[in-house]
């Protein structure tokens, strides 16, 4: 299981959010961002711009997409962080 660390919050207004969270466990770990519209539905990006693109280019989407958030809290809980994550030293 994955440990979850919110590094960062924007709000964009206020019922609106883009998170910057680490996902890790004790040998790698891999950062996401998660636009939170409204508390309804979370955006998952794998890298910052995929999440520039998707807010500059209306036909882009997400690499993930939650309409709860639990299942967005399962997925990053659960995720498999491979050997191409960055590795802990």
């Amino acid at each position: 299981m994955n440990n979850i660390r919110i590094l960062n919050t924007d709000y964009i207004p206020s019922s609106r959010t883009i998170e910057t969270v680490l996902v890790s466990n004790e040998n790698f770990e891999r950062v996401f961002f998660i636009f939170d519209y409204e508390g309804y539905s979370f955006r998952l990006f794998d890298s910052i711009l995929n999440l520039l693109n998707f807010f500059q280019d209306n036909e882009t989407e997400s690499d993930f997409y939650f309409e709860t958030e639990d299942q967005k809290d399962s997925f990053l809980m659960n995720f498999e962080l491979k050997n191409n994550e960055r590795q802990i030293e």
